[in-house]
């Protein structure tokens, strides 16, 4: 076995072991990449399930070694491929033990979620949400929640076990609806207490505040760039509209957070952007809060000179 992988990995479990407790999260990423020395590769637990990424061409034979080490320190049920170089479609495929599984449950602060290896780029959870999720949990209580760009709709989930009253979720895709609401069900939440919604948000956000109706708790949450029938989006581009049209709709006191993963839109490019919300509402706002990744994402500070992950709290 490479030695210098061993050290690699076993720093790495070690680093991860120290904050998340597996008894409520069995699901983490163990390598990020140059963070945890290993350029352009990530490594994530799902359990006894692993997903290994690269994103950059790597010989068999170094990514043999890395299975190897990992079957050693980490003894999984399976592990899984999957190849993203740009300009190319990704590439998934199993490389030991079982063959990729269908439908995963994990579990992250006590709350279970599906998961799955072959939907192309996403498994149906973004771990390096999991510490901005608990975040929006404690925001939540007694609130009504209008999720944008839900995807699989697990800040909704979060929110429903803070106790809010109600989630409204917000997807151009079909199946991330159903998605969704299997996540309601394993958790024991009511389909029927919430709304579920295929659509652009772009045009609920207008039917919203044409029918005047506001909300406690707005999460924005967007793909780096998406297009509908109508629409273009670019996050650096759109953005600012796209807060201002949410503060539109936001209750007096209310909170509105949101996310953007663009690593070429560093903190202070965001925050120079950010003030242009001004020109898409008349409502005054302020900054509460601001956060990033987890700490099982760990950046080398040279190859990415800041995290990339801006998760922004805003209050009328």
């Amino acid at each position: 076995m490479d030695e210098h992988l061993y050290k690699i990995i076993s720093k790495a479990l070690s680093l991860r072991k120290k904050y998340i407790n597996p008894a409520d999260t069995n699901t983490f990423r163990l390598i990020n990449s140059y963070g945890d020395g290993l350029p352009e590769t990530t490594v994530d637990v799902y359990d006894k399930n692993l997903l290994v990424q690269y994103f950059k061409p790597y010989e068999k034979r170094a990514k043999d070694e890395l299975c190897s080490a990992l079957i050693k320190i980490l003894q999984p049920k399976n592990i899984t491929e999957k190849i993203r170089l740009k300009g190319e479609d990704i590439k998934t495929r199993p490389v030991f033990g079982d063959e990729i599984p269908k439908d995963l449950v994990v579990i992250e602060n006590g709350i279970k979620f599906n998961i799955s290896f072959s939907e192309g780029g996403g498994t149906g959870l973004f771990l390096d949400q999991r510490d901005n999720r608990r975040k929006v949990q404690t925001l939540a209580k007694d609130k009504e929640v209008l999720n944008c760009f839900c995807y699989t709709s697990t800040f909704s989930i979060y929110a429903s076990r803070g106790g809010s009253v109600k989630t409204i979720n917000v997807d151009l895709s079909k199946k991330a609806i159903e998605w969704s609401k299997k996540n309601f069900l394993i958790n024991q939440l009511d389909v029927k207490n919430h709304e579920f919604i295929v659509g652009d948000v772009w045009d609920w956000l207008k039917i919203f505040q044409k029918r005047g109706r506001l909300f406690d708790l707005i999460i924005i949450d967007p793909p780096s760039f998406s297009t509908s029938k109508k629409n273009v989006f670019t996050v650096e581009k759109d953005f600012p509209e796209l807060i201002g049209m949410g503060l539109n709709i936001l209750c007096d006191d209310g909170m509105l957070v949101f996310s953007t993963n663009i690593a070429k839109i560093g903190f202070s490019k965001f925050f120079q952007i950010l003030s242009r919300v001004k020109y898409f509402t008349r409502k005054k706002y302020k900054i509460v809060d601001v956060s990033s990744q987890g700490f099982d994402f760990p950046i080398d500070g040279i190859n990415l000179t800041e995290p990339y992950l801006k998760f922004v709290t805003l209050s009328c």
